[in-house]
């Protein structure tokens, strides 16, 4: 009976520390891609992605010469402006499959392969 007031404290010890662990795993680092928005449309024009970690992938459009001056991703009600020379962000956890995505016009088109 008497290490029983010592083997509560360790036990609740013991969980705190793995729940800390746990926590901490699931804060992963984002995966990070910059595509290019140019005459000739998307640069690259697939990715290839990792399903369940944060995504961030920066758009940049370098020309006026091109339709696509914004990007939808639909499968992840993604619609965003992406104006001239700025850099944009869009940020989403992507799950496993492939999608799509493309300018507002659907004329510039990609891929996310999330394996």
């Amino acid at each position: 009976m008497k290490k029983l007031p010592i083997i509560i404290p360790l036990i609740a010890a013991v969980i705190a520390v793995a729940g800390f662990a746990i926590a901490q795993q699931k804060k992963a680092e984002p995966q990070t891609a910059r595509i290019t928005i140019n005459a000739q449309g998307f640069q690259p024009a697939s990715l290839t992605l990792k399903p369940d970690v944060p995504a961030q992938i920066t758009f940049l459009r370098t020309t006026n010469d091109t339709c696509a001056t914004s990007v939808v991703i639909p499968d992840y009600k993604i619609n965003k402006d992406i104006p001239l020379n700025k850099p944009v962000v869009v940020e989403f956890t992507p799950r496993k499959g492939t999608f799509g995505f493309a300018c507002g016009m659907n004329m510039y088109q990609g891929k996310l392969v999330v394996q």
